[in-house]
């Protein structure tokens, strides 16, 4: 009976989403700029608007709502994609008052202390981790090009997270320094655009730079730090999960990936998966090579100077998403002297959805330093951002450290990461975190 039922509406409820289709076209424009209402978003969610003119709508003209949970799951109800969603919350960051403290912001300095997250990265945060939040009215007459920049990387990342992606108090990324005296003196703020034959020139040049880079690195030892903490409504850590790894080199000179210290986890609302593991190997440390460049659609955002630095600015972003693979997207800074990527920012993609539930990742920076006087290395990921589930949104905050970088002299090395106790996996009960005198020092 059900479903002779469902068959015996089908019409009328065709009938019904066409007549609505038809008044949302037609009314909201005649509604002029006024900011969308929640009826509006619905009328364009229930009328079948495609995805790409409701998130320009929201982009042209806002929204005149807050985005609560309880919001978020009426309008996926009603058919709304991530991205939407994103768009929205993007216009309602856009319209608060710029002497406002964004909601998790304020509580960094005392969440972090809880966690040991930020007492291990002192100073203040630089400029360039404003890059894509510039302040409003602020920037000198010469930073107009800088501007014009930012709000390009602005447009790339509207649709890709909802959380702030800055430093906080004590969690500063290193500033961007050139590798010499000389190249420090010869920046000159005023930076011309190459032209569309120099572009391709230039990405290729950079490609070809990274997979020196990256087959440099691989003959590397170095540690890596991964910390994540959820956050409660205000902003206080209420779970919280760390790893070290120590990437080494056996006795057959074949790499490998060394744990060494994992306490247990606590998070509240999410769980870590392999992909988020995979995405602290290679996704956050972000390296785009030649043999990558078919695989990603390129664009020229500018040329810019970013604190000691000058570089040039591309979005990039998959051409085609191949099954049981990730990928970046997002935005890269390209030193212009060493033709190297100094700064990503972006997410990984594609978020996974199926009926054992959800994969969502959030959106990071990453920043590197000049190791060896020749390579530029990522040092330092923030990524601060909600991820908003069907049981609701779950803040989080992930710091992760990438030290004491050496050079391994061996030419026998297969580029592979193995466990050092395969058989063994790390348990995660609900526990407390230790407490700050068992951490090891680093």
């Amino acid at each position: 009976m059900d479903n002779k039922s469902n068959h015996q509406t089908r019409p009328y409820l065709k009938s019904l989403a066409l007549l609505v289709a038809l008044v949302g076209f037609f009314v909201l424009p005649l509604r002029g700029a006024q900011p969308l209402s929640q009826d509006d978003i619905t009328l364009l969610l229930i009328g079948g608007a495609s995805e790409s003119k409701m998130i320009t709508l929201v982009e042209q003209r806002g929204v005149d709502f807050q985005l609560t949970s309880e919001l978020i799951q009426k309008f996926q109800k009603q058919g709304a994609t991530q991205a939407l969603i994103d768009a929205i919350v993007n216009s309602n960051r856009q319209k608060a008052p710029s002497n406002t403290p964004s909601a998790t912001a304020a509580p960094r300095s005392v969440s972090s202390a809880n966690s040991g997250i930020s007492p291990e990265l002192p100073g203040s945060a630089p400029r360039v981790s404003n890059i894509s939040n510039p302040p409003p009215s602020t920037a000198p007459p010469q930073d107009s090009k800088n501007a014009a920049v930012n709000q390009k990387v602005n447009e790339v990342m509207a649709g890709l997270a909802s959380g702030s992606g800055q430093a906080g108090e004590g969690e500063a990324p290193p500033p961007l320094a050139p590798g010499s005296k000389q190249a420090a003196e010869a920046l000159s703020p005023n930076l011309s655009d190459p032209s569309p034959a120099e572009i391709q020139n230039i990405i290729h040049a950079f490609a070809a730079k990274e997979l020196m880079f990256k087959e440099a690195r691989d003959n590397y030892t170095y540690r890596q730090i991964n910390k994540v903490e959820t956050l409660d409504a205000d902003g206080k850590v209420n779970g919280y999960w760390q790893q070290n790894w120590d990437i080494l080199f056996d006795d057959q000179g074949h790499r490998i990936e060394k744990v060494t210290y994992a306490p247990p986890g606590t998070l509240q609302g999410v769980l870590m998966t392999e992909q988020d593991l995979d995405a602290m190997r290679s996704i956050q440390p972000f390296v785009l090579t030649s043999n990558e460049l078919d695989e990603y659609d390129i664009k020229y955002l500018g040329h810019v100077k970013v604190d000691y630095i000058t570089a040039y600015v591309f979005s990039i972003r998959p051409k085609v998403i191949q099954k049981r693979r990730q990928y970046f997207q997002g935005v890269i800074w390209v030193d212009d002297r060493d033709l190297q990527i100094v700064k990503t920012e972006g997410r990984q993609v594609p978020e996974i959805r199926n009926k054992n539930g959800e994969n969502l990742f959030p959106r990071f920076k990453t920043w590197r330093q000049q190791i060896d006087g020749k390579f530029w290395f990522p040092t330092f990921t923030l990524a601060e951002d909600t991820l908003y589930f069907p049981s609701g949104p779950v803040r989080i905050k992930e710091v992760i450290r990438y030290t004491d970088y050496k050079q391994f002299k061996s030419s026998s090395v297969i580029k592979a990461v193995q466990a050092i106790d395969p058989g063994k996996s790390v348990p995660v009960p609900n526990s407390a975190p230790p407490p700050p005198d068992s951490t090891p020092k680093n």
